[in-house]
Parts: C-alpha cells; sequence; structure tokens
C-alpha cells in the first residue's frame, strides 16, 4: 500500500501521482485517459473501456478427457466472461464432442453457434448488459419459482398432471438464468463499469446476489422434485389426498414471496417477521411428517415424504434469502 499527497493544479484541480510500477504494466504514456469511477469512499482507476474489449479462448478436444469434460469447460468459460470460444475438433471421435457441445448450449443463455466446420466450431457470446440487468433476471427467476410452485400445489388441487409436467419443463430456464447472472457477477466483480450497467451500485450486494441466484437455483431443483414425485405418486394412487400439503404448498409460496420482496425493497423489519413465519410451516412441516407413518403403502409414503422434504427445503431457503435481505438492508459504517 503505497500514500500519495494531494496537489492543487491552477487553483481548482486536484491531482495526485500514479505509481510508476503500475503505469508501466498497463502501458501508459504521456496523453493517454483514464477511466475513474466513485465507488462508495474510494475511486476506481481503470485503464479503458472495457467494451472495447474482446475475449477469446481456443481449447482442441484433443485435451479434454470426455464429452462430459468438455460440457464443464465450456461452462467455465461461460462463466468467467469470454466472448468467444473456439473449439477445435481435432478427434476421430468427434462427433459426440459436437453433440455434447450442442446439448450445453440449451443451458446457457445468449451463446450461439457462428461458425461450424468439419474440424471446429465457434461460439460467440452475445449479452447485453443494459438490456438484462441483474436484478431483473433474478426477479424473472423468482418469478418462474413461484408460478412453478403454485402449479404444483393446483396441480394437487385438480389432480392436473399436465401442470406438474409443466413445471417439470420450466426448471431448465431457471437454470439457463442461474449460468447468466454467475456470469454477470463474476464480471460486475472485476469491472466496476460492467457491476454500474447491471444496475449493481455496491459491490457487497453482488455478494448477496451470488447467495441469492444460487438459492433461487436450488428452489427450482426442489420444486422440480415434488412435481417428479407427485407423477409417480399419481402412478400407485389414482386420487391421492393432499389436501394438507396444498396449504402447505400455498404457505410456502406466500412467505418465499415476502422474502424476496424483502430483500429488493431493502426491508429488514419485514425480513425479520419472515422467521415467525416460518415457525408455523414448521410446525405443520412436522404434522404432516408424522402422518406418514400411518400410510399403508410404503412406495406412497415414501413419495410424500420426498415432496414433504423439498417443501421444507423451500421454506429453510426463504429463511436464507431473509437473512440476505437483513444484511443488504443493514447500513455500512
Amino acid at each position: 500500500m503505497e500514500t500519495r499527497k494531494v496537489y492543487v493544479s491552477g487553483g481548482s484541480t486536484y491531482v495526485i501521482s500514479l505509481p510508476k510500477k503500475w503505469v508501466k504494466k498497463a502501458n501508459l504514456k504521456a496523453g493517454d485517459s483514464l477511466v475513474v469511477t466513485e465507488q462508495d469512499g474510494s475511486l476506481l482507476i481503470e485503464t479503458r473501456l472495457i467494451e472495447k474489449e474482446s475475449t477469446v479462448k481456443e481449447i482442441r478436444i484433443s485435451q479434454i478427457i470426455s464429452s462430459e469434460a468438455l460440457e464443464r469447460k465450456i461452462i467455465a468459460l461461460y462463466l468467467t466472461g469470454y466472448d468467444t470460444i473456439k473449439i477445435k475438433l481435432d478427434r476421430k471421435d468427434h462427433l459426440v464432442y459436437r453433440e455434447a457441445i450442442r446439448e450445453v448450449l440449451d443451458y446457457l443463455m445468449g451463446i450461439e453457434i457462428v461458425d461450424d466446420t468439419h474440424d471446429s466450431m465457434t461460439l460467440e457470446i452475445m449479452v447485453d448488459h443494459r438490456r438484462m440487468m441483474t436484478g431483473q433476471v433474478l426477479q424473472r427467476m423468482f418469478s418462474i419459482d413461484r408460478s412453478m410452485l403454485l402449479d404444483v400445489g393446483k396441480a394437487f388441487e385438480t389432480r392436473d398432471i399436465g401442470l406438474a409436467k409443466d413445471a417439470i419443463a420450466r426448471e431448465r430456464e431457471v437454470d439457463r438464468l442461474y449460468f447468466l447472472v454467475v456470469r454477470q457477477l463474476k464480471n460486475a466483480v472485476r469491472y466496476q463499469q460492467v457491476a454500474e450497467k447491471l444496475g449493481i451500485k455496491y459491490q457487497r450486494d453482488s455478494l448477496g446476489y451470488r447467495i441469492l441466484v444460487k438459492v433461487l437455483e436450488r428452489i427450482a431443483d426442489h420444486i422440480e422434485n415434488i412435481a417428479k414425485n407427485y407423477i409417480l405418486l399419481t402412478e400407485i394412487q389414482k386420487q391421492p389426498q393432499l389436501d394438507e400439503y396444498i396449504s402447505l404448498v400455498n404457505s410456502t409460496a406466500m412467505t418465499f414471496e415476502k422474502s424476496f420482496r424483502a430483500l429488493f425493497e431493502r426491508d429488514g423489519e419485514a425480513a425479520e417477521k419472515i422467521f415467525q413465519e416460518l415457525k408455523k410451516i414448521e410446525n405443520d412441516h412436522s404434522d404432516i411428517s408424522k402422518k406418514l407413518f400411518k400410510i399403508e403403502n410404503i412406495q406412497s409414503a415414501i413419495y410424500q415424504k420426498t415432496m414433504l422434504d423439498s417443501l421444507g427445503r423451500i421454506a429453510s431457503y426463504s429463511g436464507d434469502i431473509a437473512e440476505i435481505a437483513i444484511n443488504m438492508s443493514t447500513e455500512v459504517p
């Protein structure tokens, strides 16, 4: 850490000198411009506007041990922030790798195959930060989660298997949005200019959003699990009586909504009330759990127990969101 004195130039301009080592490393010369951004109680100095940069990564499948490893590599490069991924198909068994590339693209938003030849594929990531702000994407994820959960409850009530299957199909969209937000947050931490375009005012918000996006992705997974087990349940029990489950789904969905609203409104008092609601949900959960021991059909009891456990996890995640809301609403000293 170095200290620099502030000088006055021309009577109204305040000037500090730049560290010589940093200037040489950045290849700066007299007359070059720097980007200066106010950030809380500090100034962030960057050498250029990052929009002018384009990052390219080339990989060869001959150096990748399997098609599954290639999928993970593409996801990692996407999350890290690369704009272009060039894949050299330099193996005889490249068809399975081609298939893996196309499959992984189903999970990633804003990425397209722009060049496809017999020996290579080029992927281009085209994400406009100004049109896909982080808060808006998180709101979208919440909206999908909430509608999935309510539709599962409606499926219990109307015995509509189609609603349960539709909830399962929508889980894929939450995954796509999850990867997008993680990519955004990684770039926001590196570049304040990107953070501002994404609507992230403070660095600590990036940490809160990183926890939140994982919570929203896991909630979608649990709703998918509930829907799948409900479908299995109807195969051995044509008209399952799930009135208590319906009530639990509705109360869980309401608590989930309140916790999310408290976070985005930075309302610590509203978030604190969530924990009182969770106690009632826990009691209802416990009452239903005890009744499962009276079910004669073991397989039916297993499916219902699995559904109940996922509902319990969703409620617990709502508590996690409330904790994030309290943390983000607390004034920084």
